[in-house]
């Protein structure tokens, strides 16, 4: 009798389940994230972007001629960074230098914590990395800004555009964060008005 080849049938690639372990935060994050350490994140927060960083950023005005900080541009070309840093001065971009490495040092870290805590809390675990992303990015910005800074008036333009990205990078993780936060704190807290009027109907 001829043999018969046995023909492999060939196999259905189905899809791989999204490895949801990489969205799940770190356990001090969880253990941590409580209404009370919500509001000590926002009052921290609130505390260095209000009061704390304006201060050293007017210190800067003063000696530049009222032109603020790269940091709080959200877009900017090698020639706006070029023309800001020339408005410094010696002694502005010391304060400056010593703001990078200081204040703007922990606040990135506050932020990390006050985004983080506060998108769990309102059920958005997922998202929690928003908070590390922001501050990472904050950070390589400061590092890129330390290098303009200590080159002039020597400048690169190549430093200035990677500077910019990662500037950008920064603020739409920010601006995303509080959409979120903004939209998700809206519905709670509608969702709990409307149970404590439901509550109160109840007992009438």
């Amino acid at each position: 009798m001829p043999r018969t080849s046995s023909v492999e049938k060939p196999r259905l690639l189905t899809p791989q389940p999204v490895n949801m372990q990489r969205l799940v935060p770190p356990s001090f994050l969880l253990k941590h994230a409580t209404g009370r350490n919500v509001l000590l994140g926002v009052f921290l927060f609130v505390a260095f972007a209000g009061f704390i960083m304006p201060a050293m950023e007017n210190d800067i005005k003063a000696l530049s001629g009222g032109v603020g900080v790269i940091d709080l541009e959200f877009f900017y070309t090698p020639a706006r960074a070029l023309e800001m840093l020339s408005t410094y001065g010696p002694e502005g971009i010391y304060l400056y230098l010593i703001a990078q490495w200081t204040v703007d040092l922990i606040f990135p870290i506050v932020g990390f914590f006050m985004f983080s805590v506060f998108l769990i809390w309102l059920g958005l675990a997922r998202w929690w990395w928003l908070g590390a992303f922001i501050m990472l990015t904050d950070w390589i910005e400061n590092v890129f800004i330390t290098i303009m800074l200590i080159q002039y008036p020597a400048f690169s333009p190549e430093l200035a555009v990677v500077s910019c990205v990662f500037t950008m990078m920064k603020w739409s993780g920010i601006f995303f964060s509080n959409a979120l936060i903004l939209f998700n704190g809206g519905k709670k807290l509608l969702a709990a008005r409307k149970t404590a009027f439901k509550q109160s109907n109840s007992l009438r």
